[in-house]
């Protein structure tokens, strides 16, 4: 899922060559897309909590892969705008149900998140890698359809592992996340993570979204391969503190990891701002690596405020506010682009967003020391 979400970054890289359009033209097509991966995933994880998340897995692969195939067979910008649109409501299904599956279904859940984490990391930059090297040896067309293939051919493996009883069509309970009744604490509780999910979602769409121009303008002589490249190394390394950040949420305080982890992003950002060359390469794999850290954590502190019950329509309420950020980014990204012709003011924004974030995150009403 995480590398059908990212390879549109790449490969439109090539049809901006391809049909002579502006890049800030192509990169609003992703607008509703990217929208729709956050509306999409409310629904998505309340079916899934009433019907089956194996199920609905499923779905998502089927969806993600004819939307693929549909955005290659594109030959205009209207059948472009609307694949991608389809593409982003099939990739919304993942994260509610997906990590809903992964919390209920584990003892160890900071270490399975961060496990899950790594694959989620690994598709990032392999969506960047895995586009950039098709359309170095074939074109954006098949960039879009081969994996599109692939994605079909894993949902019909995954109906057949349903069928064989290999893989539980029902929902797995868990009794390992019930922790202290904070029904008095729910309201500021909710504030403050609605408010750093929006912030920490903003900034990794805003980095996503932008890093390939980014590193096409600040870098000279990159092919749209090098560019894939970097990406790919650089989450695919990221993706690894998922497990590490996943292992000491089971051992140390969750409020503590959580404040450090978006704290060390101010810096990086204000960094990327101004920085160029192999500099600009280091901060931006350091800001994607504290950003990583902290999912597991996150997604542990929403477990253990919400009835189980309900944690897939809470993961989708988290992933609406996260993804739904999306069209805010590509809005930013396309407007400060249009205007400059470079980013930098969009990565003082985002720099200024994490002080805020940080500075609420304080004010949750859990120690920071392990209970």
């Amino acid at each position: 899922m995480h590398m059908f979400a990212a390879f549109y970054f790449i490969i439109v890289l090539s049809i901006e060559k391809e049909w002579g359009l502006n890049y800030d033209e192509l990169i609003s097509l992703w607008t509703l897309g990217a929208l729709l991966i956050g509306i999409g995933a409310l629904p998505a994880g309340w079916l899934s909590d009433r019907w089956s998340r194996s199920s609905m897995m499923v779905i998502m692969f089927l969806g993600m892969g004819i939307s693929s195939i549909l955005c290659g067979l594109s030959n205009e910008k209207y059948l472009l705008f609307v694949g991608l649109s389809f593409l982003g409501l099939s990739c919304s299904i993942y994260h509610p149900v997906g990590i809903a599956w992964v919390v209920n279904s584990s003892k160890k859940k900071g270490k399975a998140l961060g496990i899950n984490g790594i694959f989620g990391g690994v598709g990032i930059g392999s969506g960047a890698f895995i586009a950039g090297l098709i359309i170095k040896y074939y074109n954006w067309k098949v960039a879009f359809i081969l994996p599109g293939i692939i994605s079909i051919l894993i949902g019909l493996s995954l109906i057949i592992f349903i069928l064989k009883n290999y893989i539980s069509l029902k929902n797995i309970k868990n009794m390992d996340l019930k922790d202290k009744d904070y029904s008095n604490k729910l309201i500021l509780i909710a504030i403050i993570m609605l408010f750093s999910m929006f912030g920490l979602g903003l900034t990794f769409q805003i980095l996503q979204t932008s890093i390939p121009k980014l590193l096409e303008i600040r870098l000279e002589n990159l092919t749209t391969f090098n560019i894939g490249l970097i990406i790919g190394i650089v989450y695919g390394i990221a993706g690894l503190m998922t497990l590490i950040g996943g292992i000491l949420a089971d051992k140390y305080s969750l409020k503590k990891i959580y404040f450090l982890g978006i704290f060390a992003q101010v810096p990086c950002f204000f960094c990327i701002a101004i920085f160029s060359g192999l500099p600009l390469i280091i901060v931006f794999l350091i800001v994607a690596m504290f950003n990583s850290s902290i999912l597991p954590t996150e997604n542990i502190l929403l477990a253990k405020f919400t009835p189980q019950n309900h944690h897939g329509l809470i993961y989708g309420l988290k992933f609406i506010v996260a993804f739904g950020s999306a069209p805010i980014a590509v809005f930013l990204i396309s407007s400060i682009y249009k205007l400059t012709q470079e980013f930098t003011n969009l990565f003082y924004i985002s720099g200024i967003l994490m002080i805020l974030v940080t500075i609420s995150v304080i004010f949750l009403p859990i120690k920071f020391k392990k209970n």
